[in-house]
C-alpha cells in the first residue's frame, strides 16, 4: 500500500500539483537546454515506474517485495539530494522545484515504510526468531 501512495505521489506531485520549473538555461553557445530539475524529475518517475512493477509483481505472485522499495525510496532521496551522487534541483528556494523536492522525499520515505513492513511482517511469520551467530 505505501509503495501505491508513493508512486502515486511522485506522477501526481511531478505532473499535476507540484510540478518541476518549466524554465530553460542558456548555454554559452546559445542553445537551451533544461534545468536540472527536469532531469530529476524524469528519473524521479521512472523510480515511480519501477515501483509500480513491484508493486503489480507482488500482487501477481502473492509475496511482498522487501529490498526493492528500500532501496527506490533511498535512491529517490539521493536522486534529489545535494550531493555528488545526485541530479539535485534548482538552489534558488523561490523556484517551484523545491515543493516537488518535498513530495519526492515524502515518496521515499513511503517506499521505504513499504519495505520495512514488508520486512517486518515476513519475520512475523517465522516460529522463532532470527539469531546472528
Amino acid at each position: 500500500m505505501f509503495l501505491l501512495v508513493s508512486a502515486v505521489l511522485i506522477i501526481g506531485s511531478v505532473y499535476f500539483w507540484a510540478p518541476v520549473c518549466d524554465k530553460f538555461l542558456e548555454l554559452n553557445t546559445g542553445k537551451f537546454v533544461h534545468m536540472k530539475c527536469h532531469y530529476s524529475a524524469v528519473a524521479s518517475v521512472l523510480l515511480a515506474v519501477i515501483m509500480l512493477a513491484v508493486l503489480l509483481e507482488s500482487v501477481l505472485m502473492k509475496k511482498q517485495s522487501i529490498l526493492v522499495p528500500i532501496i527506490t525510496g533511498i535512491a529517490l532521496m539521493v536522486l534529489i539530494g545535494d550531493s555528488p551522487l545526485s541530479l539535485g534541483l534548482c538552489k534558488a528556494a523561490t523556484m517551484a522545484c523545491q515543493k516537488t523536492k518535498l513530495w519526492i522525499n515524502l515518496s521515499g520515505v513511503f517506499a521505504i515504510l513499504s519495505g520495512l513492513s514488508a520486512w517486518f511482517i515476513s519475520r512475523k511469520g517465522r516460529e522463532r526468531p532470527l539469531q546472528l551467530d
